[in-house]
């Protein structure tokens, strides 16, 4: 398809209907389409890391969110997905250091950033703590919701023998993260 006649605003809505449709290659494209005409597009950004993870392609993930994360601080749930892609990688200190300004937070993101910080201390009862406070709160973003019950479901069943191990259990890289910005 030819995507001359759309403009940014069109590319990113149809990249968001393309990703929750699961037509991961119509929305790479659109999103790469959007991010040559203005490659400082946060949101395009964003969402191509996320559709990066979602396919499994780790290293590209992490270079757009860690670019994310430098262009945009404030886009909180990129600096989230960050540390998590961190913590899935074993990478527990830095992973903590990219969720610190996130802890901070009183809301559920927050509490799910407290969390994966106890996690990366191999605390899964302080996790499972932080988990249950953040499923207590109002919730912005379904996808990252689901991930969060997994995970308290699968820490408190025992089935992540390592903390480390627990982020990697769930499928956290969902790019419907970016529906509740």
């Amino acid at each position: 398809m030819n995507y001359d006649k759309l403009d940014n605003e069109e590319l990113l809505r149809l990249s968001l209907d393309a990703i929750n449709n699961g037509r991961d290659a119509d929305a790479v494209v659109m999103l790469k389409t959007l991010l040559e005409r203005e490659p400082q597009h946060v949101h395009a950004q964003y969402l191509l890391a996320a559709q990066h993870a979602q396919l499994g392609m780790h290293d590209r993930a992490e270079a757009g969110f860690r670019a994310v994360v430098a262009g945009a601080p404030e886009l909180a749930i990129a600096r989230f997905q960050l540390g998590q892609l961190l913590l899935m990688k074993g990478e527990g200190a830095e992973a903590k250091q990219t969720l610190q300004p996130l802890a901070d937070q009183r809301d559920s993101l927050g509490a799910y950033a407290r969390a994966m910080t106890a996690a990366a201390d191999e605390d899964i009862a302080n996790a499972l703590v932080h988990l249950q406070s953040g499923l207590a709160l109002p919730q912005e973003i379904p996808a990252l919701t689901a991930d969060m019950q997994r995970l308290h479901e699968q820490l408190q069943q025992g089935t992540a023998a390592v903390a480390t191990d627990a982020p990697a259990a769930a499928p956290m890289f969902l790019t419907g993260y970016g529906r509740g910005e």
